[in-house]
This record gives structure tokens, sequence and C-alpha cells, in this order.
């Protein structure tokens, strides 16, 4: 291995040069941003890092020394860890969320980053202080119903102030956000889709550095 080492350490400048080249081919060739793959590349780095470091440290003893750790040593690699998780999840999400900004017709469905979305109906409803227009969307996916979500439209009439309430389907791998806009003049109505994939490893790394500067103390 020290032979290895000792022969790859001249050609550090070459690989560093060809890992370019290789993000850069991939990107032409998929038409995808690079982001995705640094990010993750930087990110499964340090959670393996993190693991390997803890490894390293229990010796011969193996398992069995992993629960003798020092607390920081395990606080450390929980932060580390997290980190990496939070690298992942801002660079797939930048890289591959999707938006889409169109006018729906009522029973007609329409595809957005794989998800076959249909709006089924409009309701307008008087709220406490407000007008309410609210929204049935129907979320599929390969034939099979993932979400009903009820996107909604405030309108309030002392403060003549509009605002909106995106729906929001929660998943590990990805969220999916749907906002009712206007009528428009052929019937329609304005609806704006969003795929944010991975957007809750982003909690979940912050949430491990969290813990990880908490077991630390």
């Amino acid at each position: 291995l020290g032979q290895i080492a000792r022969a790859i350490r001249p050609l550090r400048g070459a690989l560093i040069l060809s890992g370019g080249v290789m993000l850069l081919v991939f990107a032409v060739s998929t038409g995808r941003s690079a982001l995705a793959v640094i990010g993750a590349g930087l990110g499964s780095w340090l959670i393996f890092g993190a693991v390997s470091e803890l490894w390293f440290r229990t010796g011969s003893a193996g398992f069995s020394r992993l629960a003798r750790l020092p607390r920081a040593d395990w606080g450390k690699a929980f932060a580390h860890a997290g980190m990496g998780v939070t690298f992942i999840g801002i660079s797939l999400l930048m890289a591959w969320q999707v938006e889409d900004i169109r006018t729906a017709q009522i029973g007609q469905p329409f595809e957005v980053g794989g998800y076959q979305i249909t709006l089924d109906a409009v309701e307008e409803a008087p709220g406490p202080n407000y007008m309410s227009t609210t929204a049935t969307m129907t979320v599929a996916r390969e034939g099979r119903v993932v979400a009903v979500l009820h996107p909604e439209k405030r309108v309030y009439p002392v403060q003549a102030m509009p605002t909106t309430e995106a729906a929001i389907d929660n998943g590990i791998f990805r969220d999916i956000y749907l906002v009712i806009g206007d009528p428009q003049q052929n019937g329609g109505w304005a609806v704006r889709s969003y795929i944010k994939p991975f957007a809750n490893w982003i909690w979940l790394g912050c949430m491990l550095m969290a813990l990880g500067g908490f077991i630390s103390l």
C-alpha cells in the first residue's frame, strides 16, 4: 500500500484534472448540472470519513470498543456525518428540482417531474376574515395516487391583501409543492408546481450536526 501511495502522489494533479473533465463530460452529455455529482461526492466523503475514523479508533478491539469511545469522538462523527448529509441534500435539491408554471384545466392531468397532477376542483368559501379559493389536486405516479392536496388562496378584504397557502406532500426523497393562482380567461387556473428532491435531507443533516454538538457537550 505504501508503494501504491508513493506512486499515486505525483499524479494527484492529473487525477484532479481528470475528475474535472469527467464532470464536464457528464454535464454536457446528460444536460444535468455536475453540482449533484460534486455535492454527493463531498457529502459521501464526509459521511464515510466519519464512520472510518470511528472504526480506526477502535483498533483491534472491534465493535467492543465503540461503546467506550469518548463522547467527543461520537459528537465529532455525528457532526461530520450531518454536514455530509446536508451537502448531499443541498446539491441534489439545487441540481434536480423542477418548477412548472402553467394554466391547468379542471380534469385534465399534466406531468411535472415524472408525476401526473390533476386539478380536480376549485371551490370558493368564506373564512373567518377572508375569502378562500381552495383547489383539490391529485398527484399520481405510474398510475398510483401519491397524494391529494388542497392548495389555497386567501383574500383579506379589510387589508386588501391576497396570500397563497401552498399544499405540501413531504417525503424522504422529495417534497411536492402545489400553489393555486388566479382564474384565467380560457377557463383554467394558474397553477405552480415544484418538485424538490432531498429537501428533508437538509433538515436531517442540521439535526445530526446539532446532535453531535449536544453529545460533545
